[in-house]
């Protein structure tokens, strides 16, 4: 009897201690999610306040020369067209992540940030291959999700495979996307250091892809090392 009792508590005291565990990395990751909807939000601001001030000072230009000068009170209504329009559809991809029943970098980073951001990781670790578009017309919420995927990646980087030969930063653009691969040589990929690598940050950054309509997946290499590779639609088709 004391030794069934024994197995029985020891039965329920690792059911629980699992249970906890789960529910811990359960609460961790909505923790995440939540800290990245509030980026989102911050950045959301950041882009409407830039078109609309552009709004604004457009139609202060169109009232001040419409008198002398239509043709010019003409174009300037139509920036003010482009920039509304605009100014919607980054509402609506950057407001899709925010609706969720259940319940940074600024939105003007560019290819300049990316390259200092590399030059910064190669100060510290590993040797970085960086491999750039010519031309970025992208809207500034894909912008900023690409400095984060290549931000989150290097720092992924860092943190557990700081004896990697080299690094790959590789971002394309596609007729209908822009496409964001980081990659390293690192060998011996554990599945504990594969677990850690793909961790919290990862779930935030896949939060915000998503949210755009692109996707990321992250994962060792054939033969040796890690991979991020995403997907980010940009409109401009």
């Amino acid at each position: 009897v004391a030794l069934n009792g024994l197995c029985w508590l020891g039965g329920v005291v690792a059911g629980l201690t699992l249970r906890l565990l789960d529910e811990r990395a359960r609460a961790a990751a909505e923790r995440v999610r939540r800290d990245e909807r509030l980026e989102l939000a911050r950045e959301l601001h950041d882009v409407v306040a830039h078109h609309v001030t552009g709004m604004v000072v457009q139609a202060q230009a169109a009232h001040l020369v419409g008198r002398r000068d239509p043709a010019r009170a003409t174009e300037s209504l139509a920036g003010i067209e482009a920039a509304g329009g605009e100014a919607l559809r980054a509402m609506r991809r950057l407001v899709g992540v925010l609706r969720d029943t259940a319940d940074a970098p600024p939105a003007s980073a560019g290819t300049e940030q990316i390259e200092e951001l590399v030059e910064r990781f190669r100060r510290q670790g590993p040797p970085v291959r960086l491999r750039l578009p010519g031309e970025t017309a992208w809207p500034p919420e894909v912008t900023s999700t690409v400095h984060r995927i290549v931000r989150e990646a290097l720092t992924n980087v860092a943190r557990h495979a700081p004896h990697a030969g080299q690094v790959t930063v590789d971002v394309s653009q596609e007729p209908d996307a822009v496409v964001v691969e980081v990659t390293d040589d690192a060998s011996g990929v554990s599945a504990v250091s594969a677990e850690q690598r793909g961790g919290y940050g990862l779930i935030g950054l896949r939060e915000r892809v998503e949210a755009l309509g692109g996707t990321l997946r992250a994962g060792p290499r054939s033969g040796a090392g890690w991979s991020v590779r995403a997907v980010v639609p940009h409109g401009r088709a």
